[in-house]
């Protein structure tokens, strides 16, 4: 009854970590770019020089205020999000029906920065749970994959945890190759495991109105992102405070000390919401004040069990409040995690390889293998240099970036299906390693050359993604050096 227990658990876990483990790398991966969204946008955005210890006078408060009033006056639904640690800058924004996004403002003054419009690290936190505009179809998919990763992990557990422990122990990297990636993946799979339950788990109780949509009500106070009405026609100008720093004081004070982090405004209030970055925690706490005088509506704070519980949950998930070692080592584990991931999927064809290798559907399967491992990174480092290649004042150019990204992925789809089925899928395998080295390697010096200011500005910032994609580069280079001959 046991064997026959793991040999359905083998199946199972087989079968739907491959046909989900598809599309997980690329939720993980991108997820994992996720985690340092805030940078890689400022990184797309060199045009922005302001320090991180930038005050945020009353001069600049009320200069985006005045803007805020100006474009609802014209029926677009803006709030003002607050500097923070990660972002020094003040921005006016409203959702354009994929994004935020609107005016950046310098801290200290006011005035408007002519930065790059670009989608930014948010194109990655957007694709990794909608899978880019799915907007709740794409969520449910999501949600239903990350259901199949927890399947698929409980069964690897009922597999390996007879032998788990001489496996680890005795580790043979060095055996054969079937042998080697087998271990690599049970290491893998131990080590991040409490992750990748986690981020999973998690995941799926964040989004749990849209997959159990007669949800109990107290789910129903979640955390949300701030919404977007739709567009209004044009309205009288709106009334508004002389001055926005007292309001600002006084929700500081009420949020029991916490940060504030963006501001909405109505026709007859303001609400000034904590900050996400205020612990973990991710609430929607805020306080209002009534229009034009400014006087204390209320206080809302969320202190209920079950949803104090769901905010956790979120705040472990999205980790906006993660001091700088917390976020690496967020980065870090989703890297195993998708590796773990990648190194299922090439083991489920190796383990099938000698008998069906010849069939069409094996060699689709192994296509569709490059343009996911490696295929991505390509698009993602396209991505990248898109965003220095294209002109600074072009319209419409975060698109184009966007556009970038997925004419150059599905290229690589067709190219890595396309040497499958010819029965050359090592030659695929190596052609785009080698486009991930030239492009990896070659993105800190094209950094380097298109933005030698932005450089001295912040160092830190361009010397770790421009690092990141060089060791992308040089892990292309390993991996196609060991790579061998075509299979037979």
């Amino acid at each position: 009854m046991r064997e026959t227990l793991r040999t359905r658990m083998g199946w199972l876990h087989a079968w739907v970590g491959f046909l989900c483990g598809l599309v997980l790398v690329c939720i993980c991966a991108t997820g994992t770019l996720a985690v340092f969204d805030t940078e890689i946008t400022r990184w797309m955005q060199p045009e922005i020089n302001i320090p991180a210890n930038a005050p945020l006078t009353d001069t600049a408060l009320d200069a985006a205020a005045a803007r805020v009033r100006e474009q609802q006056a014209r029926g677009i639904f803006a709030f003002l999000n607050l500097p923070s640690a990660r972002t020094p800058m003040l921005e006016v924004l409203h959702y354009n029906g994929h994004e935020f996004t609107g005016d950046v403002l310098d801290p200290r003054t006011g005035a408007p920065i002519a930065a790059r419009a670009t989608a930014g690290g948010k194109f990655f936190y957007n694709f990794h749970y909608t899978l880019r505009g799915g907007g709740t179809v794409g969520v449910g998919i999501v949600n239903a994959l990350a259901f199949g990763l927890l399947i698929s992990v409980g069964a690897g557990i009922v597999i390996h945890l007879r032998a788990l422990l001489p496996d680890i122990v005795m580790l043979r990297l060095s055996g054969s190759r079937l042998r080697s990636w087998l271990d690599a993946h049970l290491l893998g799979g131990v080590l991040f495991l409490p992750f990748i339950v986690m981020m999973a788990y998690t995941g799926i109780l964040i989004h749990a109105d849209t997959i159990l949509p007669a949800r109990l009500p107290a789910l129903v106070e979640a955390p949300k992102a701030p919404a977007a009405p739709p567009a209004r026609p044009p309205a009288p100008p709106l009334p508004m405070v002389a001055h926005l720093r007292p309001l600002l004081e006084t929700a500081r004070k009420n949020l029991g000390g916490r940060e504030c982090g963006f501001i909405l405004f109505s026709p007859d209030r303001l609400s000034i919401s904590a900050s996400d970055a205020s612990g973990p925690f991710l609430t929607r706490d805020h306080v209002d004040f009534a229009l034009p005088d400014g006087h204390v509506l209320g206080t809302t704070l969320t202190r209920r069990p079950i949803a104090t519980t769901l905010q956790l949950m979120h705040g472990l998930h999205y980790a906006r409040f993660a001091p700088p070692a917390l976020r690496w080592l967020y980065f870090i584990s989703g890297l195993g995690a998708t590796a773990t991931i990648a190194n299922g999927l090439i083991l489920f064809l190796m383990k099938r390889r000698r008998q069906s290798r010849h069939l069409r559907a094996f060699r689709i399967a192994e296509g569709l293998n490059i343009a996911t491992i490696t295929g991505l990174p390509v698009g993602i480092l396209s991505f990248l240099w898109a965003n220095r290649m294209l002109p600074a004042g072009m319209a419409g150019r975060d698109m184009l970036e966007i556009t970038v990204f997925l004419v150059i992925w599905a290229a690589c789809a067709v190219h890595g299906i396309s040497r499958s089925c010819r029965t050359f899928p090592m030659r695929g395998w190596r052609e785009q390693l080698a486009v991930i080295m030239v492009l990896g390697c070659g993105l800190p010096l094209l950094d380097l050359v298109s933005g030698m200011a932005a450089w001295l500005h912040a160092p830190g910032l361009h010397a770790g993604i421009g690092g990141m994609a060089f060791l992308c580069g040089l892990a292309a280079f390993h991996a196609s050096a060991r790579i061998g001959g075509e299979p037979r």
